[in-house]
């Protein structure tokens, strides 16, 4: 199986949610080797979409702009898994994955059609009906509800009932190593989720459940990301205090971000 990772954490490789990913890879792969390429976004140059549809008109499935797109679509097409994989940025997805996404207009066709249910689109250039799609995703918040609203109607628009998800809330957690004990039983369900899809093209209930459960609650986690602010804005203006004195404040703070 081809698979490929859109990893669109401006961080690349440093992203929380990466770990996650690479969790669930490990379970996907576990009992058969896969092709696997994770192409980090943000290293790659693409641009913005003109909008001058030259990829419909002038040179039909080509894009004009002499970019790394014109590479990433021929993988994209190619690939059996696609596995988006970002942090949730202003209730959407990352400026550069979404520049991405633009940017596969030329995969459409540009004549209109309207389904049996009424809806008007633009087909596929491509036969992609052997795809499936998993969307993984980590934000700061301690809840799914509002935060994810657009960009879940977005992919369940794109992808139908060919989508997956992991949705994870509290995804900073990831980044702070004292925290080891939550996150990696979070990992561990997410590798089980990885098993699972290769076996069985999705997830059971109960892992599904899991990777659904916030690994703290609420009301803990918003102390300690209010904290973990407070400690920042100490260090900004650490020429202005005592430097032990702010040395205390991190050291005894029963927050740990």
């Amino acid at each position: 199986m081809n698979i490929l990772v859109l990893n669109g954490r401006p961080k690349g490789e440093r992203s929380n949610t990466l770990k996650i990913t690479k969790a669930f890879l490990d379970g996907v792969s576990s009992k058969q080797s896969h092709n696997i390429n994770i192409v980090n976004i943000s290293e790659k140059d693409v641009q913005h979409c003109r909008g001058c549809f030259a990829c419909w008109t002038k040179t039909p499935g080509k894009c004009v702009i002499k970019d790394d797109m014109g590479e990433l679509i021929e993988q994209y097409v190619r690939a059996d898994l696609i596995i988006w994989s970002f942090p949730l940025y202003c209730f959407g997805m990352p400026s550069k994955i979404k520049a991405f996404l633009d940017r596969m207009l030329p995969t459409n066709l540009p004549y209109m059609r309207i389904n049996e249910d009424g809806i008007c689109n633009h087909p596929s250039r491509y036969d992609l009906s052997h795809q499936r799609y998993v969307l993984i995703s980590t934000c700061g918040f301690c809840s799914v509800k509002n935060n994810y609203d657009a960009l879940l109607c977005q992919f369940e628009i794109m992808f139908g009932d060919k989508l997956t998800k992991i949705i994870c809330p509290e995804g900073e957690l990831f980044s702070i190593p004292q925290l080891g004990g939550k996150t990696s039983e979070y990992l561990y369900y997410a590798k089980l989720a990885g098993q699972e899809f290769a076996e069985y093209d999705r997830f059971s209930e109960h892992t599904q459940n899991k990777l659904s459960e916030l690994m703290y609650p609420p009301d803990v986690f918003v102390q300690m990301a209010n904290a973990s602010w407070k400690i920042n804005e100490a260090s900004e203006n650490k020429d202005q205090n005592d430097r032990s004195g702010i040395a205390g404040i991190v050291v005894c703070s029963p927050y740990p971000f």
